[in-house]
């Protein structure tokens, strides 16, 4: 009889593992209170990383605070977030200590806290580090607090082959050689982190929660009644805790299966026809994985699955990229190397990504007065200068989310000269982890608080 057992850490595990319950609803075997009603949210780490740079003067205006100006052509979609972003351009790159004209080769260790290794990269030309990236060393000390189930989660959109070496399609990195393979199919994401029995792309494993999810319905429909009548016989902290927890998991998932208005001409729900994915192969489709995946990050994060979540679209030449979605066809690296109005259009498209993906993180409400976005921090970065010079240097960083209080906001640096390991050692710094966990420890004081 479940009322005389006295492990509930392994009754709650033994029933969620017997339901086929995903990674999202296991931090609730870590609950003692309830999940609704918790004061101190936990901090959270989104990180993208985009290709080919920008054009110089149309990311950042003038030094100083961002709502006394207007934002330059290309970050024009971020006008309304300007009070929870910094941006920053002209930062160095001391891990990349190889040609100032080959921004493509730092694509492998631009989150490195080292100089990397020339000689792990095809034709030493794609250099790869030596140390956990900067996602890895903060996810290894978080996973220490507790509070989530895994350490990290990595998607991404249209990564080429390996064919210029591992560092040329991978920057996240859990030791030397040891590269994290980011998950390109939303639908194998959202099974592993919210289904539990993931098949892939072909649904659940389980008949009944593939025709449920056929019919669109919840998939906390197919494990809510069992959750709640398990919930029934534990004290009143754990039965707030499990309740709690399943009204979070089911106003994201809403998101999930009801996209906002945002996602366009996107209509096939992330729980829809399995037999009719998006095909993540299509250029076609860049814009729809990209907020799906988008979406599934938020989710993860909210929910406790994961606090460190990253995504690469594109790779070191984003060559296998184009953007019909804005009716521009030729390839990310062919912009990058002949810029023109076709790619400040593209620029801007994918400002407006990011402004849809901040749009996301702030409709959900945590705290009164709060959103998500309070207690992330966010980062859009980039491992080049901007395509036609190739250059490795001078790197354009955005920053959003307030982590906490820790993030001085509302501005501009256009030129810090500073390098991108300081900034990396601050956002170390803003998750929590002393100043000597990354790198040389150096931060850079005029971003906090």
């Amino acid at each position: 009889m479940i009322g005389t057992k006295t492990n509930w850490q392994l009754e709650r595990r033994n029933l969620l593992k017997g339901l086929g319950i995903g990674a999202a609803c296991l931090p609730l075997l870590n609950a003692t209170r309830s999940y609704a009603q918790a004061t101190t949210f936990p901090k959270r780490l989104l990180m993208v990383l985009l290709t080919e740079g920008y054009r110089p003067g149309l990311v950042a205006p003038a030094h100083g605070p961002l709502d006394a100006q207007t934002l330059p052509a290309v970050t024009t979609a971020l006008e309304k977030h300007k009070k929870d972003l910094i941006i920053l351009t002209n930062l160095n790159n001391p891990q990349f200590y190889g040609c100032d004209k080959w921004g493509h080769g730092t694509y492998g260790t631009i989150f490195a806290q080292d100089r990397g290794d020339p000689k792990t990269g095809n034709g030493k030309e794609y250099w790869e580090p030596l140390n956990p990236t900067m996602d890895q060393v903060i996810a290894k000390e978080l996973a220490k607090q507790g509070g989530s189930v895994i350490p990290s989660i990595a998607t991404s959109v249209r990564v080429g082959t390996n064919s210029g070496g591992t560092g040329s399609n991978r920057c996240f990195w859990t030791a030397a050689k040891q590269p994290v393979t980011p998950e390109a199919d939303p639908y194998k994401m959202y099974d592993m982190l919210f289904a539990g029995k993931g098949g892939g792309t072909g649904g659940m494993t389980d008949p009944a929660a593939d025709k449920m999810r056929a019919e669109r319905k919840s998939l906390l429909d197919f494990v809510g009644n069992s959750l709640q009548k398990f919930g029934s016989k534990l004290g009143r902290d754990d039965k707030d805790a499990i309740n709690g927890h399943l009204q979070s998991i089911r106003a994201l998932e809403g998101q999930l299966t009801a996209p906002p208005a945002t996602m366009g001409a996107c209509d096939l729900k992330l729980t829809g026809d399995a037999a009719k994915p998006v095909d993540i192969a299509s250029n076609n489709n860049n814009g729809i994985l990209l907020r799906l995946h988008f979406q599934i990050m938020t989710a993860a994060l909210k929910c406790g699955a994961t606090r460190v979540a990253t995504l690469q679209f594109g790779d070191a030449t984003g060559g296998s990229v184009t953007f019909p979605v804005v009716n521009v066809n030729r390839n990310w690296h062919s912009l990058g190397h002949n810029p023109g109005a076709d790619k400040i259009i593209v620029d801007k498209w994918c400002m407006g990504e990011f402004a849809n993906l901040l749009d996301t993180i702030k409709a959900i409400p945590e705290g009164t007065g709060e959103s998500m976005l309070d207690h992330m921090t966010v980062m859009w970065t980039n491992h080049m200068e901007s395509g036609d010079t190739h250059g490795s240097r001078k790197l354009p960083w955005l920053i959003a989310g307030k982590c906490n209080g820790f993030w001085k906001l509302n501005q501009s640096i256009p030129d810090s000269g500073k390098n991108n390991t300081h900034v990396m050692a601050t956002v170390c710094n803003a998750m929590g982890l002393p100043l000597d966990k990354f790198g040389d420890g150096v931060p850079m004081p005029e971003l906090k608080a």
